[in-house]
């Protein structure tokens, strides 16, 4: 298993060959496919990631079958149900990495900012992510358009990791004891790249 350096040293040389159209596409052959059900996963990073079809992780940063324990829902949020996911992954597995990871252009932070009227199940997730889009209109009252997208968008994942600390007895004790680490990440769906946050 790597260090957590490492895994971000990984992740980051996969996205730079997946930007620059150079996949090696590891880790997809049919000998890894039954390695991987006869002996188990060892995924080396959890991925909490968006749902958006242009953003899949194991293509972003090439990477293969058993690599990523991969969450993905709209606008990377927080809920239990990620929660519990990303708890039993990292229980489980002993990942020492987990990337919180936002896009550009996303369409649910764009409802949170326009306050676009919704129904149904989709306004419990617009709904996390307006507190958010306060606290930027705040500290940044002149942003709009795309710059408040990309603001919100990061201070989205930010505020995910945030709540998974605050809310996860698991998460939380496995940071305080350096066993794992969290990290912000936006993926710029134009370039490909991705740009690790503070």
């Amino acid at each position: 298993m790597p260090t957590a350096r490492e895994a971000i040293q990984i992740l980051t040389e996969g996205n730079a060959r997946f930007a620059a159209g150079q996949h090696l596409h590891p880790n997809l052959t049919e000998q890894i496919r039954l390695e991987t059900h006869d002996r188990g996963q060892n995924p080396f990073v959890a991925i909490l990631s968006c749902s958006d079809s242009r953003s899949p992780v194991e293509l972003v940063f090439d990477q293969g079958i058993g690599d990523i324990f991969s969450v993905r829902n709209a606008g990377n949020t927080a809920d239990e149900g990620v929660q519990g996911s990303l708890e039993l992954g990292v229980y489980k597995f002993n990942m020492p990495l987990l990337v919180v990871l936002g896009h550009t252009d996303c369409g649910a932070i764009r409802c949170a900012v326009e306050d676009t009227p919704l129904k149904g199940e989709m306004v419990t997730i617009i709904d996390r992510i307006k507190p958010v889009v306060q606290e930027v209109r705040h500290r940044c009252p002149d942003l709009t358009g795309d710059d408040l997208i990309t603001e919100v968008t990061k201070d989205n994942v930010l505020y995910t990791i945030d709540t998974l600390i605050d809310r996860s007895e698991i998460l939380h004790d496995r940071v305080f004891s350096d066993e794992l680490t969290i990290i912000a990440a936006l993926h710029d769906l134009k370039s490909g790249m991705v740009e690790w946050l503070e």
